[in-house]
């Protein structure tokens, strides 16, 4: 983090009155070099004004460092908010066994085989004139002003054709026409020897269809002489055996089907020709890992920004540029945050344990990280990868590393009497919640979650209060007593970081953005400060000058009394 410069002053820079003319030093005095004097005197009071503008050389270089950090903090939570959800953190590869289909997978597809057959594919609706055979595509096909009529979805469109009209004009008036937009468009179907007017629906499927009603008097062209040369159908599909009948099929208006298997989009090539392709659906572990990476190096940039502005680290300088720390109590805060959550369980989380279960994966020590506690080292208090380690648990469960990072507002249960029914993502607080109730009569009468009295509607509980407020909870036991147990929600790495350097640099209360400010007002004062010593400064250098002028004036008077004394003296 080097500095540059970005501040601006809004107090004025005092400019010094001028006394070229009023004085000046004849040098007829004793020989004394006045302006010296003067200005050793300036320079032996300017001791307060270079003190201020050190003062100010060092804030406006913090307040950059901090500016820098600030941006680079906003940079990081951008890359966060990309895969703080497991569907964005999630990377998921889909192979197929043939090529006549090709499949995209997202962070919704569950691992796991699918099967697929392709029946037919969705085809545009195709017309093609075949009356005349034009010797060129400048052949006029309107001699005088006409119209051509084509039905499209129960809605007949006419379109106004003037006369002089070309084959080429004739499809750019199709394709201009507002009417016809985004039903139908037109072409030049060339076979080498001829052209011939082609006019096709825009979207393929079977509703689609389109049909010349009307060709008016254009040169060469009637309407039965349109000849439907492809039909407009949908796509049909087996996706996993359904639909089960023979002749029922999965139908489509397109050849790119997303929403049949969540998280899976077909991209149909070709027909099976009756035949099964398989699709397997894996984690893409490779893609997660170089996610993992660029998340470790962009928080190791913060955290030697802060290790460097506040002076924990030093930072290598090419130049003889001094550099300036802060002394923040707010900074450490941010600082030991950042190590708590990277040391810490994720909230929510529990240790596994293979007779109850629980999350495989609940801390970044588990796969692979730890903090370099070398102070020697060029990575003092960063976090370290062992690449091996996150490798071996991508392969391992690659859902419980995921999870760990992106985990966002999943409610559970450690209970079996109750389950959790929802939470409001940024209302409830992550981490784990006690919950109390009583069943009497065979009926919910009473609950708390974390000591507060909670909202009871039949076999629900709400908490409409603290931290846990939006923790919506369904009890599943009508035996009479009093239970208790607890609530866990969960949030990933991602999220609580997020979360945390989001309280940073909030405009209006992050802590970094209050601290830039303090040093923005301490920067304003010493302007304020400059331009008063300034000024002072100037007023004695003035008054210095005319004094050792009026001085240097008297010498002189002295000096030609002395020597016409002298002359006389001599003379007699």
């Amino acid at each position: 983090m080097g500095y540059v410069s970005s501040l601006s002053s809004s107090v004025e820079t005092y400019e010094p009155l001028t006394t070229s003319g009023d004085v000046s030093f004849s040098g007829l005095g004793n020989g004394t070099d006045f302006s010296e004097i003067i200005d050793a005197i300036v320079d032996s009071e300017s001791y307060q004004l270079e003190s201020y503008e050190d003062k100010k050389d060092e804030y406006e270089y913090v307040i950059d460092l901090m500016e820098q950090l600030s941006d680079e903090i906003d940079e990081f939570n951008d890359i966060l908010d990309d895969m703080d959800e497991p569907d964005e953190f999630y990377s998921m590869i889909a192979e197929v066994s043939d090529d006549q289909v090709e499949v995209d997978a997202d962070g919704d597809a569950e691992v796991g085989i699918h099967t697929i057959i392709v029946n037919q594919l969705a085809q545009r609706d195709v017309w093609v004139n075949t009356d005349t055979a034009y010797d060129s595509e400048e052949t006029v096909v309107a001699d005088e002003a006409s119209s051509l009529t084509v039905e499209f979805g129960g809605e007949s469109v006419t379109i106004d054709v003037a006369a002089g009209t070309t084959l080429e004009g004739l499809v750019s008036t199709i394709n201009g026409s507002v009417d016809a937009r985004d039903k139908f468009e037109a072409s030049i179907m060339d076979d080498g020897d001829a052209s011939y007017l082609m006019i096709k629906s825009c979207d393929a499927g079977r509703d689609n269809t389109l049909a010349v009603t009307d060709t008016g008097s254009l040169t060469g062209m009637s309407v039965d002489g349109f000849v439907n040369t492809q039909a407009g159908q949908n796509s049909q599909i087996k996706v996993d055996g359904f639909p089960p009948g023979d002749a029922d099929w999965i139908e489509r208006d397109s050849n790119s089907i997303d929403d049949v298997v969540d998280g899976l989009t077909f991209d149909l090539k070709d027909t099976t020709d009756g035949d099964t392709l398989q699709v397997s659906v894996s984690f893409d572990t490779d893609d997660m890992y170089d996610k993992i990476v660029e998340f470790q190096e962009a928080l190791n940039s913060i955290i030697e920004d802060i290790q460097v502005l506040t002076g924990r680290v030093t930072e290598d300088e090419d130049s003889d540029e001094e550099t300036y720390t802060v002394d923040s109590y707010a900074l450490d805060i941010v600082y030991n945050n950042i190590k708590t959550i990277l040391s810490s369980s994720a909230l929510g989380f529990t240790r596994y344990d293979e007779d109850t279960g629980g999350d495989y994966y609940n801390a970044l020590s588990q796969i692979g990280f730890h903090t370099d506690t070398d102070e020697d080292s060029a990575t003092y208090g960063q976090l370290l990868l062992d690449e091996d380690d996150l490798e071996d648990a991508l392969d391992t469960d690659a859902e419980a590393v995921a999870s760990l990072f992106s985990a966002r507002a999943e409610g559970e249960s450690d209970s079996e009497d109750f389950q959790v029914i929802s939470v409001i993502d940024g209302v409830t607080g992550a981490g784990e919640h006690s919950v109390q109730y009583t069943v009497s009569g065979g009926e919910l009468v009473s609950a708390y979650i974390d000591g507060d009295e909670a909202t009871v509607d039949g076999w629900t509980i709400l908490a409409g209060s603290g931290d846990a407020r939006g923790l919506y909870l369904s009890v599943g036991t009508a035996d009479d007593g009093d239970y208790e147990g607890t609530a866990r929600v969960k949030q990933g790495k991602i999220g609580e970081l997020s979360d945390s350097l989001d309280a940073v640099t909030n405009a209006e209360t992050g802590s970094l953005t209050i601290l830039i400010n303090h040093y923005d007002e301490n920067v304003t004062s010493l302007d304020n400060q400059i331009y008063n010593e300034e000024k002072r400064l100037d007023a004695m250098e003035t008054s210095l000058e005319r004094k050792y002028a009026a001085l240097d004036a008297l010498l002189a008077t002295y000096d030609a009394q002395s020597s016409t004394l002298t002359s006389l003296i001599e003379a007699l």
